[in-house]
């Protein structure tokens, strides 16, 4: 993870207070959206001052940068510890989603965060580089378990970046549809067949 981008000099009791400001803006983001999450709200959440939001981030694309990052970096580390050393890719497939899927729906400011940023990301080329990043952290670990798959007897049945596309793309999909009407009997089956698709990728050679 990159280092927490301050403005002042990393204390102790400064890098608590940078973290509860991004906490804020997280919580802002999650209630106002993007357009709407300024500076002042944010400070206003926070209890502090503006001056001192600017303190430790210099700018507002700043404040967003680094929390896209945190988010980011907080579902790669879910990802990655939920199928570190599993071998089998139904089990990863089962941990990995289950893991993920927790972690944002457990927290609905997150995963509304996560897709502001990742809007705004698209005509913005600081936070592009951020989310970016993202993605290509997920798909790296994604492509690492495919050669683990294969490396223990299985066959890839369509080409990696296929997958690693079809998979980025349809836990996505899977959230938004999430966000927008909760849990639902049509969205639980989906999710089902969705992790038996992931699973068909990789048969016994």
């Amino acid at each position: 993870m990159r280092p927490m981008a301050f403005s002042a000099p990393p204390t102790p009791k400064g890098a608590r207070q940078a973290q509860e400001i991004l906490d804020a803006a997280l919580r802002c983001l999650g209630r106002d959206g993007f357009s709407a999450t300024s500076l002042s709200r944010v400070a206003d959440e926070a209890g502090v001052s503006k001056r001192m939001v600017l303190y430790y981030f210099d700018s507002r694309e700043a404040l967003f940068d680094q929390l896209a990052e945190s988010i980011g970096e907080r579902l790669i580390t879910a990802l990655d510890d939920a199928i570190d050393g599993l071998e089998d890719p139904a089990e990863a497939v089962t941990a990995g989603f289950s893991e993920m899927w927790t972690a944002i729906t457990a927290d609905r400011a997150l995963l509304v965060a996560l897709f502001g940023v990742t809007t705004e990301a698209v005509t913005d080329a600081r936070l592009d580089r951020t989310v970016s990043n993202f993605k290509d952290r997920f798909r790296d670990l994604l492509r690492k378990q495919l050669d683990l798959a294969r490396a223990n007897g299985r066959r890839i049945t369509v080409d990696d970046d296929i997958a690693v596309t079809a998979v980025l793309a349809g836990f996505l999909g899977l959230a938004l549809e999430w966000l927008e009407r909760g849990d639902t009997p049509e969205l639980e089956k989906t999710i089902g067949a969705f992790q038996a698709m992931l699973t068909s990728l990789a048969p016994p050679a």
